[in-house]
């Protein structure tokens, strides 16, 4: 298709909106998700292409600009609306390893705005501490959630401390060294997201795909997603170790899942925690 026939379907595409009288006005934010979801999957994204696991947008043509070009022609207060103000955001790439999803913009994402009145609570709200968690093994963890989650058997010179269930798809495991913290969150049939406007970078490490994006490390096992969160960065080499050493436990008895019950259960609050929130940073 020529350049010159491209222009013409643009022209066609914009005086088709323009003439179009819509009431409701959510019928704009109807036609901005359709417009937006057919190009970011690529059907009207000539300019697109795909490498492995990831779907890559070039600078020629950014649907950013072309649905923005639209809506103005839908009528008005373009800058003013919430969801337009997004519309300049131009996506970089796609990423997918289990159930989560690695979004990379090439610029800030806008602030959301803040509720002023929920997010100052009167000065004589106290709020309470938390409880300390529940002290789990892995075999009592796995028993819990009934669900033979993998764990490293080595993890460099860190030791386990603790596992914390996160709802029922998600198990964190806490390693410690002196002050240096490391924490896997594994889970299963979760989905999850990260956008980052900075560079994700794909490694392959003994056959593994490794993802690396906002300081997480993240890679897929037998079907879990493993994300690492550390304070110091892991070198190809012991990241291959540790992806090595991963395994899962022994299979659990009826005994030890009714004995984890009753330990969560008189636990409270204290056995697990709210769901592991979605990355947005």
């Amino acid at each position: 298709m020529s350049k010159k026939q491209d222009q013409e379907e643009f022209k066609n595409i914009v005086n088709l909106l323009t003439n179009v009288e819509l009431t409701p006005s959510s019928s704009k934010d109807r036609i901005y998700n359709r417009v937006t979801y057919k190009m970011e999957t690529e059907t009207l994204q000539p300019y697109c292409k795909k490498k492995d696991e990831i779907s890559m947008k070039k600078n020629k043509w950014r649907a950013t600009t072309v649905i923005a070009s639209a809506v103005i022609c839908l009528g008005g207060a373009f800058s003013t609306t919430s969801y337009a103000q997004e519309l300049f955001q131009s996506i970089l790439a796609h990423y997918q390893v289990g159930g989560m999803e690695i979004t990379q913009y090439d610029k800030e994402l806008p602030t959301p705005a803040v509720n002023t009145s929920s997010s100052n609570p009167a000065r004589n709200d106290e709020v309470a501490p938390l409880p300390s968690p529940l002290k789990l093994s892995l075999q009592e963890a796995r028993s819990a959630m009934g669900m033979n989650f993998p764990a490293p058997s080595w993890l460099s010179d860190y030791e386990y401390v603790n596992c914390v269930i996160q709802g029922d798809k998600m198990v964190e495991v806490l390693y410690k060294r002196d002050k240096k913290t490391v924490n896997l969150l594994i889970s299963k049939d979760d989905e999850n997201g990260i956008i980052t406007t900075d560079d994700v970078k794909v490694e392959t490490i003994n056959g593994t795909k490794v993802y690396f994006a906002n300081g997480i490390v993240i890679w897929e096992y037998e079907g879990f997603r493993i994300e690492l969160y550390s304070q110091e960065d892991f070198d190809a080499i012991t990241l291959g170790k540790i992806i090595a050493s991963l395994e899962t436990g022994k299979p659990v008895t009826q005994a030890e899942i009714e004995k984890a019950k009753v330990k969560i259960q008189n636990a409270g609050p204290r056995a697990t925690a709210a769901p592991a929130p979605v990355t947005q940073n």
